[in-house]
Protein backbone atom coordinates (compact mmCIF):
# COMPACT_ATOMS: atom_id res chain seq x y z
CA UNK A 1 0.00 0.00 0.00
CA UNK A 2 2.85 2.77 0.78
CA UNK A 3 4.46 2.02 -2.84
CA UNK A 4 0.77 3.04 -4.23
CA UNK A 5 1.32 6.48 -2.32
CA UNK A 6 4.59 6.74 -3.28
CA UNK A 7 3.74 6.55 -6.95
CA UNK A 8 0.77 8.97 -6.69
CA UNK A 9 2.83 11.31 -5.35
CA UNK A 10 5.43 11.14 -8.30
CA UNK A 11 2.19 11.61 -10.58
CA UNK A 12 0.74 14.33 -8.45
CA UNK A 13 3.99 16.25 -9.16
CA UNK A 14 3.65 18.54 -5.99
CA UNK A 15 5.79 21.67 -5.74
CA UNK A 16 6.07 22.82 -2.31
CA UNK A 17 7.48 26.30 -1.44
CA UNK A 18 7.45 28.39 1.75
CA UNK A 19 6.45 31.61 2.07
CA UNK A 20 6.97 34.14 5.53
CA UNK A 21 4.99 36.71 6.48
CA UNK A 22 5.48 39.66 8.83
CA UNK A 23 3.08 41.54 10.68
CA UNK A 24 3.68 45.13 9.87
CA UNK A 25 3.77 47.12 12.67
CA UNK A 26 0.86 49.46 11.12
CA UNK A 27 -1.61 46.16 11.40
CA UNK A 28 -3.63 46.64 14.65
CA UNK A 29 -5.64 43.26 16.08
CA UNK A 30 -8.78 44.09 14.25
CA UNK A 31 -7.28 45.01 10.96
CA UNK A 32 -5.04 41.49 11.29
CA UNK A 33 -7.86 38.89 10.01
CA UNK A 34 -8.16 41.04 6.87
CA UNK A 35 -4.53 41.95 6.17
CA UNK A 36 -4.10 38.13 6.57
CA UNK A 37 -6.96 37.00 3.81
CA UNK A 38 -5.24 39.57 2.01
CA UNK A 39 -1.51 37.98 1.71
CA UNK A 40 -2.97 34.75 1.63
CA UNK A 41 -5.13 35.47 -1.16
CA UNK A 42 -2.18 37.09 -3.39
CA UNK A 43 -0.44 33.66 -2.47
CA UNK A 44 -3.00 31.46 -3.63
CA UNK A 45 -2.96 33.99 -6.69
CA UNK A 46 0.84 33.39 -7.33
CA UNK A 47 0.39 29.64 -7.32
CA UNK A 48 0.75 27.46 -10.10
CA UNK A 49 -1.68 24.73 -9.79
CA UNK A 50 0.63 22.11 -8.93
CA UNK A 51 2.33 24.03 -6.24
CA UNK A 52 1.10 24.21 -2.65
CA UNK A 53 2.87 26.68 -0.27
CA UNK A 54 3.35 26.25 3.72
CA UNK A 55 3.28 29.85 4.97
CA UNK A 56 5.36 30.80 8.06
CA UNK A 57 3.58 33.28 9.67
CA UNK A 58 6.02 35.70 12.25
CA UNK A 59 3.17 36.85 14.49
CA UNK A 60 3.50 40.04 16.97
CA UNK A 61 2.57 38.93 20.49
CA UNK A 62 0.62 41.99 20.54
CA UNK A 63 -1.85 40.93 18.25
CA UNK A 64 -1.74 37.33 20.00
CA UNK A 65 -2.61 39.10 23.71
CA UNK A 66 -5.73 40.86 21.75
CA UNK A 67 -7.11 38.24 19.63
CA UNK A 68 -5.86 35.01 21.90
CA UNK A 69 -4.66 31.99 20.46
CA UNK A 70 -8.60 30.23 19.83
CA UNK A 71 -9.62 32.87 17.42
CA UNK A 72 -6.15 32.77 15.83
CA UNK A 73 -6.34 29.06 15.34
CA UNK A 74 -9.38 29.33 13.74
CA UNK A 75 -8.89 32.24 11.55
CA UNK A 76 -5.37 29.93 10.46
CA UNK A 77 -7.68 27.02 9.92
CA UNK A 78 -10.07 29.32 7.71
CA UNK A 79 -6.77 30.28 6.09
CA UNK A 80 -6.17 26.34 4.79
CA UNK A 81 -9.78 25.49 3.88
CA UNK A 82 -10.05 28.79 1.39
CA UNK A 83 -7.08 28.95 -0.47
CA UNK A 84 -6.19 25.51 -1.56
CA UNK A 85 -2.50 26.00 -2.03
CA UNK A 86 -2.16 26.78 1.09
CA UNK A 87 -0.87 23.48 2.71
CA UNK A 88 -0.05 24.76 5.85
CA UNK A 89 0.31 27.56 8.20
CA UNK A 90 2.84 27.87 10.72
CA UNK A 91 2.81 30.32 13.46
CA UNK A 92 5.51 31.96 15.72
CA UNK A 93 4.80 34.53 17.89
CA UNK A 94 7.45 37.11 18.01
CA UNK A 95 8.11 40.14 20.34
CA UNK A 96 9.81 42.28 18.05
CA UNK A 97 9.16 43.55 14.16
CA UNK A 98 11.70 41.47 12.25
CA UNK A 99 14.71 43.18 9.82
CA UNK A 100 15.43 42.51 6.53
CA UNK A 101 18.10 40.31 7.07
CA UNK A 102 16.21 38.06 9.62
CA UNK A 103 13.88 37.83 7.21
CA UNK A 104 15.82 36.40 4.52
CA UNK A 105 17.67 34.17 7.04
CA UNK A 106 14.58 32.51 8.00
CA UNK A 107 13.27 32.29 3.94
CA UNK A 108 16.52 30.61 3.27
CA UNK A 109 15.92 28.56 6.88
CA UNK A 110 12.83 27.75 5.48
CA UNK A 111 13.70 27.06 2.25
CA UNK A 112 16.55 24.77 3.03
CA UNK A 113 14.02 22.70 5.52
CA UNK A 114 12.17 22.01 3.00
CA UNK A 115 14.45 20.96 0.51
CA UNK A 116 15.77 18.50 3.13
CA UNK A 117 11.88 16.99 3.89
CA UNK A 118 11.35 16.35 -0.03
CA UNK A 119 15.01 15.14 -0.29
CA UNK A 120 14.25 12.59 2.40
CA UNK A 121 10.88 11.59 0.94
CA UNK A 122 12.57 10.75 -2.39
CA UNK A 123 14.98 9.05 -0.83
CA UNK A 124 11.90 6.86 0.65
CA UNK A 125 10.51 6.38 -2.50
CA UNK A 126 13.45 5.26 -4.16
CA UNK A 127 14.23 2.59 -1.37
CA UNK A 128 9.89 1.42 -1.38
CA UNK A 129 10.92 0.86 -5.71
CA UNK A 130 14.42 -0.89 -4.58
CA UNK A 131 12.83 -3.46 -2.17
CA UNK A 132 9.62 -4.01 -4.03
CA UNK A 133 11.71 -4.99 -7.39
CA UNK A 134 13.26 -8.00 -4.84
CA UNK A 135 10.02 -9.37 -4.04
Amino acid sequence: MTSDKGNMMDKLNVEFHVSVLTVPSFVSADQFPEWLHHEALAIQDLSEDNSLTIVRLFLASRIKEVLGREKLDVLLQAITDKYPHIFRVEMVVIDNQLNIDEKELIQSDAENELAQILETVKKLQELQIAKSKLH
